[in-house]
């Protein structure tokens, strides 16, 4: 027998050995901010111990490789058990899927994440059984929910990953612990909202392709199921649609009626949710033609083959005062008789600019003509509103260019959000696909260092085509950039948690012990939101780093 196959058939053995009886299965333990690819094969040691509060989420991440067709895969996990025999309850577990992205983005940061395939980790999958093609890294997902009056301690689980390849049954036990800090989080008041939409493409992609009819017990539960999930990311202020949904009628004499019922359907699920802190009504205007720096108008409802459609009228357009100086005072009068009369925002018209800001300003003027107390909460890219708005959300890179006139406006006593879409890029943070996982995160640890008084996006669940397949948005080029116009995906009546929804309802909690901490020791929090965020554009990519710092923080507000 010559050396070369004696050599061959030893190594063979070797490899044999080292995988304890998973001749083409590896397993390695992933830190969940890293995100694998289909084509990632090695990896950097990820640690097997985790930090927590009380009220916290911790999520751990395995990446598995078979260099043939695994079936029947299945991930699992118990109890995790404490020194004294405590409890933490048994994690969700899933396993995350892949999505493409088409059109990628131009002017990436230096960190952008580019795949060979074309295929990016995002979407949590969580069924009971998975199938993976060989040569495909698939990686399952563990998140742990520590629950409040947690005694400090570590505590351990098992994961069982398990399935069947080249005919034969593999299994990986591998244990995952959570260091719990004797800190309870509060239950965070950070205001942020996301979009939220049930337009007809998105219930269908909900309900496997099939229509769902507006205001039906199905399109009832595809709400319930929408709103908890925004509260999962808590999620305390919520828009809620006018267009379409109260019902609008001029009569024979002129006069206009009102037919809330609908509205209140979206108020009384939002409300039993959890996302209704405060309202954040539906844009009464838009540009007056599909041009960025056009004048802003405001809309007129009116009938057409049964149905409503809306116009869009330049302010001083006498139909557009017929129609506001009866709808106002009845939005206004029935907003407070439901009990959210000083916590109701208004959207007038989305993204002034410097071009149109006196016409978004003539919009405001004749609104409060109607509702003089009325709060404006606008996504905005100008400084020329004054007066207008209550609550300043310019797009995070103008946030940053205007810094010191928004911070005067905030002394002055207006609120003072930021919001971040298909811009800005860049060195800026953001929450696309192609980015780090820890820039989602890093946009609240900025929340702090800034004083943002809340957060706002535009896509919560803008699903268009198929979600998995095509993430950037079809059409656009590379307008909405993978990811932008959804943090969920729909399954067949349900819907699915990402990596990055899993990010923004951590950075949340984040921001809530920072705050928590400044309460204490105002300087002790700057301390720690320096150590991640020297600047806007300048920000912590180590994750190693980021998790010491977070376990110094839990340690001082333990002290």
């Amino acid at each position: 027998m010559k050396l070369e196959k004696l050599f061959a058939i030893g190594l063979i053995a070797v490899l044999l050995a080292s995988c304890s009886g998973n001749p083409v299965v590896t397993c390695y333990r992933v830190d969940p901010l890293t995100k694998v690819f289909p084509e990632n094969t090695a990896f950097r040691k990820a640690p097997d111990t985790l930090d927590a509060g009380g009220n916290t989420h911790v999520e751990f991440q395995f990446a598995l490789h078979s260099g043939a067709a695994v079936e029947d895969f299945t991930v699992e996990c118990g109890d995790l058990i404490g020194p004294d025999g405590e409890r933490i309850p048994a994690p969700r577990c899933g396993v995350v899927g892949y999505v493409g992205v088409g059109d990628v983005t131009d002017n990436p940061a230096h960190d952008v994440l580019r795949s060979h395939t074309g295929m990016y980790p995002d979407p949590i999958l969580e069924q009971d059984t998975y199938d993976f093609d060989p040569f495909v890294t698939f990686c399952p997902w563990i998140t742990v929910f520590v629950p409040e009056g947690t005694k400090a301690g570590v505590y351990t689980a098992e994961v069982t990953m398990k399935g069947r390849t080249s005919g034969r049954r593999f299994s990986y036990k591998e244990p995952i612990h959570v260091k719990v800090w004797p800190v309870d989080m509060r239950t965070p008041d950070f205001k942020n909202v996301n979009w939220a939409f049930d337009f007809e493409h998105c219930l269908k992609l909900w309900n496997a392709g099939q229509p769902v009819e507006k205001f039906t017990e199905d399109h009832k539960e595809y709400l319930r199921q929408l709103y908890g999930m925004m509260a999962e990311c808590y999620q305390n202020v919520t828009m809620i649609p006018i267009w379409n949904v109260v019902e609008m009628n001029k009569m024979e004499d002129g006069k206009w009626e009102f037919d809330f019922t609908r509205f209140d359907e979206y108020v009384r699920l939002a409300d039993e949710a959890g996302v209704l802190d405060y309202i954040q009504i539906e844009e009464l205007g838009h540009r007056l033609i599909p041009n960025w720096t056009a004048p802003m108008g405001l809309f007129v409802p009116y009938e057409k083959d049964g149905k409503m459609e809306k116009e869009n009228y330049s302010p001083e357009n006498p139909l557009v005062r017929d129609f506001l100086s009866s709808f106002i005072p009845a939005l206004k009068a029935h907003v407070e008789e439901l009990g959210w009369g000083d916590r109701c925002y208004m959207k007038i018209c989305d993204e002034p600019v410097d071009e149109n800001a006196e016409s978004y300003k003539k919009a405001v003027a004749l609104i409060r003509e109607y509702w003089p107390d009325m709060k404006v909460l606008e996504a905005l890219q100008t400084t020329k509103v004054t007066g207008a708005v209550d609550a300043w959300c310019p797009q995070l890179n103008y946030w940053h260019e205007h810094y010191d006139f928004y911070k005067s406006r905030q002394e002055a006593g207006d609120e003072m959000w930021f919001y971040t879409c298909c811009y800005p890029r860049e060195l800026y943070p953001n929450r696309f696909i192609e980015q780090p996982l820890l820039k989602g995160r890093m946009l609240f640890w900025m929340a702090h260092k800034y004083r943002a008084d809340g957060y706002l996006h535009w896509g919560f669940n803008y699903w268009v085509g198929d979600p998995f397949e095509e993430t950037s948005m079809p059409g656009t080029g590379t307008l909405l950039p993978g990811g932008d116009s959804w943090l969920i995906y729909p399954g067949y009546r349900k819907m699915l948690r990402s990596i990055r929804f899993e990010q923004y309802r951590d950075g949340i909690e984040d921001y809530t012990l920072l705050q928590m901490l400044a309460e204490k020791d105002p300087a002790a929090a700057d301390a720690f939101a320096n150590t991640l965020i020297s600047n806007w554009w300048v920000y912590v990519g180590n994750t190693n780093l980021y998790r010491q710092t977070r376990r110094d923080l839990l340690k001082a507000l333990s002290e």
